[in-house]
């Protein structure tokens, strides 16, 4: 299935503007998976090496002028006179459209862009991946890629698509990817070339927008692409003040701010509203240093680590606003839920749902179906999931291990030979040599029902230590 670059009209004239950055840190590298960069136009202290994966050997230079624009938008252009969102930004051009002198242009695959998303974060160490591109259908490789990029704590940022109408592209429909539509010139709706769907998260602006040419001379585009780079521009501002901030982190302080539109809350036409930079950096700067909410975590309790980490980063909440609840008992639904969002909340492969217990409207229909596909846990019966069962210590230590491929244990267990072979003797093995017991305070009973506070603390162990 080959690639579609949204590529606009050029028309005229808006200037950007972005907020004043308080703090200093690291240059956010953001990987732009496009047609290349003008180093013309782009200044090279915004510019690391990055590679050609159309014609083996050719340099990264934009022979076609849309990875230039969008390039621009986020760090902006001396030579064109357009000043960036985020100019501190360094960019990494990786080429998988491009054309060869007069030759036609050669776009790539989706087996490829899966494979440029892994280097973008395992070669070429960006924290942001942007991609103004995408397919009408998605592949287990895309969307495998997309999930490590999330696990690895980088942020996937793609379009909305500018067909005017309900079309989803990929991987700006899976739900760890921002999607960015753009915003009419009114601010009261999507423009009319913005497509409508499940996917879209965000607005930005994306008509008449001042940018750049490869040959760094002003010119004016109009597209969900352009609004793509505003929303990575923003990311990158956000990740520039707080360099810890995860992807899960990013989107929420993003959608949470931005300013509603429409139906109150989400809807398709326009996610959760315009993109406002200005309160995610209040919001950000407002929670910064501040307390956790939860009145039943103590300051010296095992969990208490375990548990910010699991509020900072999405895996779960409180059971109220100002409570945790660490001694409930966790069911089948909320841990496997919990496993799904530590794993960066892939998109489940298999799409037939055989269990007549789990909605598609339930929270827990995708983790049911990654738990599934995974091998981490099946039904209870050929027909039943059993949400809302308890889950046991052996149950917990079982899924977890699992999902992490089934690990072999860092040595003997003394714990685990005194058991006997059942289904969760080789888990307990590789979690006590591990320490994860000894983490959670706790002597391991196969048949306890787990609490909340365990599993928080087995997770950030395992997440922690890299096992």
């Amino acid at each position: 299935m080959k690639l579609r670059l949204f590529f606009t009209t050029l028309i005229t004239v808006m200037i950007l503007t972005l907020p004043a950055l308080a703090a200093e840190s690291e240059p956010v590298r953001i990987a732009v998976i496009d047609t290349g960069i003008s180093s013309v136009a782009i200044d090279e202290n915004n510019l690391d090496e990055g590679h050609n994966y159309i014609f083996s050997g050719a340099s990264t230079q934009d022979t076609i002028g849309h990875g230039t624009a969008v390039a621009t938008i986020i760090v902006g252009s001396e030579e064109a006179g357009v000043t960036g969102l985020c100019p501190e930004a360094v960019l990494v051009p990786l080429v998988y459209y491009s054309k060869n002198g007069s030759d036609s242009a050669v776009k790539g695959d989706l087996s490829l862009l899966a494979q440029i998303i892994r280097d973008a974060v395992d070669v070429y160490g960006c924290r942001i991946i942007n991609i103004s591109s995408g397919a009408r259908v998605d592949t287990p490789a895309l969307r495998d890629a997309v999930a490590w990029a999330e696990q690895r704590g980088v942020l996937v940022v793609s379009c909305a698509g500018n067909d005017g109408d309900n079309t989803a592209y990929y991987p700006g429909a899976f739900s760890t990817v921002l999607c960015a539509g753009t915003v009419n010139p009114t601010d009261d709706g999507p423009a009319h070339f913005s497509n409508r769907h499940s996917g879209v998260d965000l607005l930005a602006p994306g008509i008449k927008l001042k940018t750049s040419n490869p040959k760094g001379e002003a010119v004016t585009v109009n597209g969900t692409s352009y609004s793509t780079a505003w929303v990575s521009a923003a990311a990158a501002s956000l990740l520039t003040v707080d360099p810890t901030l995860t992807p899960y982190r990013i989107r929420q302080l993003l959608c949470n701010t931005a300013r509603d539109i429409g139906a109150v809350g989400y809807d398709e036409e326009s996610g959760w509203g315009i993109v406002d930079l200005a309160a995610a950096m209040a919001k950000l700067k407002a929670e910064s240093g501040k307390p956790l909410p939860f009145s039943d975590v103590a300051q010296d309790t095992y969990y208490r680590e375990a548990v910010e980490w699991a509020l900072k980063n999405g895996i779960t909440g409180g059971t109220t606003t100002t409570t945790f609840s660490p001694d409930m008992t966790c069911t089948r639904a909320q841990t496997v839920t919990f496993l799904w969002r530590a794993a960066g909340c892939p998109e489940p492969r298999i799409t037939k749902n055989p269990f007549s217990d789990v909605a598609k409207t339930d929270y827990f229909y995708k983790p049911v179906l990654w738990a599934l596909e995974r091998g981490i846990t099946s039904g209870t019966s050929n027909t039943t999931f059993s949400p809302h069962e308890p889950c046991s210590e052996a149950q917990i230590i079982t899924f977890l291990w699992r999902s992490k491929n089934r690990p072999d244990a860092a040595g003997r267990s003394e714990l685990a030979s005194g058991l006997g072979e059942y289904y969760y003797t080789d888990a307990v093995a590789w979690a006590d040599t591990h320490g994860f017991f000894t983490a959670a305070q706790t002597d391991f009973n196969p048949i306890q029902e787990a609490p909340r506070a365990h599993i928080v603390v087995y997770l950030y162990h395992s997440i922690g230590a890299g096992y």
